[in-house]
């Protein structure tokens, strides 16, 4: 039995640029040597069974049992020499295999194969949230993850973060921060991958972790790829040289040097590429978003609401709009309701029109208007005179607008104050005058008063009339004229 030489051959791209899977000399020795394994395991078989043959054939009968026992028990020990032979045999091959994997590119079904390994292997790892860097399998991985975390103190939480990179011997890439209205701080780490898992499960724990992404890209094919572009685009650059040195024909080194500086070109942004991508691979990048925690807030609500009403009638029950004799009371009811989360204190009711404060008020038996629960409400009363059409010193027979506020301060039940509540409500109160007969003075400037009403309708006629006085004088001269030959005529008669 023979073996069939097989020549050796490298890994070459094709016209697609993708390289082809192809043996190495590696690959071809182990084959080799298993051949000669199998062939040398058959032989002492075969040995054997002769031997046992011959043995049998030249033994007396009273050893007939012994010699069929011999040739049974010797082929068992050939068996299991055999299937120890096969089981090293074999795990020599699986160690060759592991061997000729990392020397040439995997094809697509191989690459696929090993990389469903790799994510099976990883499963358990990625659903916990911080995933573990796989074994060296021999491929080009670039991890990235999305952190984003919300803590009291922004600036503590950034500078812990810094401290754990920088323990772990990555450094920070990038850092952004905004101090208005809500903190917030984004920074971008960059870690070797074997430190990517420790520093995810610690940059998780400086806050509250709210949002966690994790990425893993294998890049081992257009790693792959690259250096066989990289490999091919040198002996192109290098055989254009060669070509260029020998070149004697100005047309013909003219299109050589173009021809040279694109692939050149070609080559350095490969190159870059390449570069760029291993980059990637040798540092892990994680992002981690650090935003200020905010407690919510309870909701904080009140309402206002004012009437007035004149003489012994209920104001509570009165109008937004009152008109009030010139002499007597005017009462206002003001009733407020809370209908917010927190408690309102600190209670106080103002008007500037009025000039009254809360010790003014009567309050409604059974309610604090210093202190009003969630739900519940409070109503004061006032009463204030009205004497010569003024209130509170205010006229008001012309109309006096009157605008009530609120004021108050809630509190939560933790005891912490929120921001001050203010409302407002408006009034309109209109004083009647007095009913009192007139005086001489009053009929003169009565009097005085319709002249001057006349005189000012005349000039406004005459003044209305102007414009037309030459035509009015024409007609007027026109009508004497007539008049006085009428006259002449009779006079003749």
């Amino acid at each position: 039995m023979g073996v069939t030489p097989v020549e050796p051959f490298d890994e070459r791209p094709t016209e697609g640029g993708d390289a082809m899977t192809v043996p190495s000399n590696r690959t071809i020795t182990g084959s080799v040597a298993r051949w000669a394994r199998w062939l040398a395991v058959a032989v002492a078989v075969l040995a054997v069974t002769v031997l046992a043959a011959a043995c049998g054939g030249g033994s007396d009968d009273s050893d007939a049992s012994a010699a069929e026992d011999a040739p049974a028990a010797t082929l068992a020990m050939s068996q299991e020499s055999l299937e120890a032979a096969s089981e090293e045999m074999a795990d020599e091959e699986m160690m060759d295999m592991d061997e000729s994997a990392r020397e040439v590119r995997l094809t697509s079904g191989g690459a696929a194969a090993e990389e469903d390994m790799s994510d099976e292997s990883g499963t358990d790892t990625l659903a916990a949230g911080v995933p573990a860097v796989p074994a060296d399998l021999g491929r080009d991985i670039i991890y990235t993850a999305w952190i984003a975390v919300e803590t009291a103190d922004v600036a503590a939480a950034a500078a812990q973060a810094n401290s754990i990179i920088s323990g772990l011997g990555g450094f920070t890439f990038s850092q952004d921060t905004r101090t208005q209205d809500r903190a917030y701080t984004t920074l971008t780490f960059k870690v070797r991958p074997e430190q990517f898992s420790t520093a995810l499960e610690r940059l998780s724990n400086i806050g509250e972790l709210v949002e966690q992404s994790v990425n893993a890209e294998d890049v081992t094919d257009i790693v792959v790829d690259l250096n066989s572009r990289i490999s091919t685009a040198e002996i192109s650059v290098n055989r254009l040289r060669d070509f260029l040195s020998q070149a004697t024909d100005v047309e013909g080194v003219a299109e050589l040097e173009r021809e040279l500086a694109d692939r050149e070109t070609n080559l350095e942004r490969l190159r870059g590429q390449l570069r760029s991508l291993r980059d990637r691979v040798d540092l892990a990048t994680i992002t981690l978003s650090i935003t200020e925690s905010v407690e919510a807030v309870p909701r904080t609500s009140a309402i206002l609401r004012a009437w007035m009403a004149s003489g012994d009638e209920d104001p509570c029950l009165g109008f937004t709009d009152l008109a009030a004799p010139p002499d007597g009371d005017v009462g206002f009811c003001f009733e407020l309701e809370n209908e917010g989360e927190t408690v309102l204190t600190e209670v106080t009711l103002s008007s500037n029109e009025l000039r009254f404060n809360t010790d003014d008020l009567s309050v409604a038996e059974g309610t604090v208007l210093e202190r009003i629960e969630p739900g519940e409400r409070a109503v004061a009363t006032l009463s204030l005179p009205v004497t010569d059409g003024r209130i509170a010193g205010r006229v008001a027979t012309r109309g006096l607008e009157i605008n009530v506020r609120l004021s108050a301060v809630p509190v939560t039940e933790t005891g912490t104050e929120l921001a001050r509540l203010a409302r407002s409500h408006g009034l309109y109160l209109f004083v009647e005058e007095e009913d009192t007969p007139p005086s001489f003075g009053d009929a003169l400037s009565g009097g005085w008063n319709a002249l001057v009403a006349v005189g000012n309708g005349v000039l406004l006629v005459i003044g209305a009339l102007l414009p037309f006085l030459p035509v009015i004088l024409i007609a007027l001269a026109v009508a004497w004229w007539r008049l006085q030959r009428r006259r002449a005529r009779r006079a003749d008669g």
